[in-house]
């Protein structure tokens, strides 16, 4: 594998991916209101793209 630099800022925990079911609509706009049954953060910007680039 060659070497790779990735140049910018590393966002800690700007990325937040939730996992879930939506059974009903918010009263307050017709979005869909998840129950969250798995959380996790990630990294964004310059750090997601590393994150990404070691996985391969």
């Amino acid at each position: 594998m060659k070497p790779l630099v990735i140049v910018g800022d590393s966002l800690p925990d700007i990325d937040i991916d939730i996992d879930g079911t939506a059974d009903r609509l918010s009263p307050e706009a017709p979005v869909p209101v998840v129950e969250p049954e798995r959380i996790w953060h990630r990294p964004g910007g310059a750090g997601l793209a590393a994150v990404l680039a070691a996985r391969g």
